[in-house]
């Protein structure tokens, strides 16, 4: 990556501190994702990965270990997950024998990988998109690769041991390739079409819901021409369907598996999710997630989301990156208007479906985690510009500074929270007092399975027994027919006791509120 720097020929910041600064930064950010590997037999384990990260790495070693795409023990074949990330940790328990610790390890290090590449794939892209700006777009494109890289959201969701930070990179290399495969980009032509449907296919393998970004391919390739004017051609509607079909023939695999062996196209984890959600639930929460994604080192605590301050704020910021973007493309290049075209129908995309019809809005920050590439552009570009006007020194001091605090803050506040896992106080119980051949049960099993092989989920995320069980209200027949002895999750699951179908049959062993902590177990088993 170029460091942030001009020549005479230009008005942008060309001093050897804005370069010194750039690279600080990055080196700063690049040490904040590696420090945990010092720590492997804790912060390693605890700082990044999540809960349903865990649930990928089971499914990944799983596979390594000769069982499939599965869970419990290889015992519950499963297609909760996503392709192209389990089968990337996979190989890495394949190398270690199946090791939990070294298969973290190997994932994390993928994702430190993966967010380097996409630091240069992000420049390489800026670059693309305002060269028309001259020597400023070497410091833009700079401005925007730090700005992303540094940012709070891009290393928790880049290291959160699921396909988040491959997708990132992948959206903006698929970005990159439609651009010069387009007619706007010199392209054109069936065999370009075709090149850019397999792009998008491999960017479904990564995550399936690529499913809006590749309709926002297809529609720019039909209806915009080489100046990115809209316009209709009938070669070129031809080449945007044969774009679709070839994506659709290169994931096809993954879905008629998923719809012969679990009877739908959705991976069953997408179905759990939204099986209960109401028309439009989700909508609110959407207002805080992309001001976080326009702004890269604010995040609002999760409790606030819905507060109407914050979604009248959220909305507005929204709304006027918006404004920022349309304004800035008025007389711009066909380049930057086709990716912002294909990027903004993408988003719409993800706002109708996730907003909409999608429950678990606690996931929707790492959903649109692929945003934050492109409105990283967008900040380093409008900044590069409004240095042009040669502002005060102080205030450029003074709003870079807020900028490193904010990030500064953020980190921090990660590690020192980074061994305060949401879900390892289950595993610590589990592993002091369950031994390994006996089952346990759990609604949310992504922690405790990974560390306790014979773990049966209850959410039906990865359990297609469970979900079936959950949309028929009927989970506690289903623990009864199994052969659970414990069920250990959250301080809320003690209630399962007093369950009429339960009653008499599991006790409250373990109900710590403090802990966050609770475990049933069920009589019979201990002869009680």
């Amino acid at each position: 990556m170029t460091a942030p720097s001009t020549t005479s020929t230009s008005r942008a910041p060309r001093s050897r501190a804005w370069s010194l600064v750039a690279w600080t930064l990055l080196a700063a950010a690049f040490l904040v994702r590696v420090l945990p590997f010092l720590e492997p037999s804790t912060r390693l384990l605890r700082q990044y990965p999540t809960e349903d990260g865990y649930l990928m790495l089971t499914i990944g070693r799983n596979l390594a270990l000769g069982n499939g795409m599965s869970t419990a023990e290889g015992t519950i074949p499963t297609n909760g997950t996503q392709p192209l990330a389990t089968f990337l940790y996979a190989a890495g328990y394949a190398l270690f024998d199946g090791g939990k610790v070294a298969g973290v390890a190997f994932a994390l290090v993928l994702q430190v990988l993966a967010g380097l590449a996409t630091v240069f794939a992000l420049h390489r892209l800026a670059r693309r998109l305002l060269a028309s700006e001259g020597e400023r777009a070497g410091f833009a494109a700079g401005l925007a690769a730090v700005l992303w890289y540094v940012s709070p959201l891009a290393t928790a969701h880049g290291l959160n041991c699921l396909e988040t930070g491959f997708y990132g990179l992948a959206v903006v290399l698929f970005a990159d390739a439609f651009l010069r495969r387009h007619p706007v980009g010199g392209g054109g032509g069936y065999r370009r079409a075709l090149e850019a449907g397999a792009c998008a296919g491999l960017v479904l393998w990564v995550r399936l819901d690529a499913v809006f970004l590749l309709a926002a391919a297809c529609l720019a390739w039909a209806f915009l021409d080489g100046r990115a004017r809209l316009s209709f051609d009938r070669a070129r509607f031809l080449q945007a369907s044969a774009l679709g079909v070839v994506a659709t023939l290169v994931i096809a695999p993954w879905l008629v598996h998923n719809r012969i062996e679990f009877g739908s196209f959705m991976p069953i984890s997408g179905r759990a999710e939204s099986w209960a959600a109401g028309f439009g639930s989700n909508l609110p929460h959407l207002a805080a997630v992309l001001a976080e994604y326009v702004l890269l080192v604010v995040q609002i605590p999760a409790r606030l989301e819905l507060h109407p301050a914050v979604v009248a704020g959220g909305a507005v910021v929204a709304v006027a990156f918006v404004a920022l973007v349309v304004r800035a493309l008025r007389g711009a290049p066909a380049a930057p208007r086709l990716v912002a075209l294909v990027v903004g129908l993408y988003a719409l995309g993800m706002c109708g479906y996730y907003g909409l019809v999608f429950g678990a809005p606690w996931f929707l920050s790492r959903y649109f985690f692929p945003l934050s590439a492109f409105t990283a552009i967008v900040l380093g570009a409008a900044i590069a510009r409004g240095l042009e006007q040669r502002p005060p020194r102080a205030i450029v001091a003074a709003a870079a500074a807020l900028v490193v605090a904010a990030a500064t803050f953020l980190h921090v506040r990660t590690w020192r929270r980074g061994l305060d896992h949401q879900h390892l106080q289950v595993v610590e119980w589990v592993t002091a007092n369950v031994p390994e051949s006996t089952w346990v049960a759990a609604v949310q099993t992504g922690t405790v399975g990974y560390f306790h092989d014979r773990t049966i989920n209850l959410d039906g995320k990865v359990n297609p027994e469970a979900l079936a069980a959950v949309l028929a209200r009927r989970i506690p027949q289903y623990v009864l027919g199994k052969p659970v002895e414990y069920i250990a999750d959250w301080e809320g699951v003690a209630g399962w006791a007093e369950l009429p179908e339960f009653e008499g049959r599991f006790e409250v062993l373990v109900h710590d509120r403090e802990k966050n902590l609770a475990v049933l177990r069920r009589k019979d088993a201990h002869g009680r």
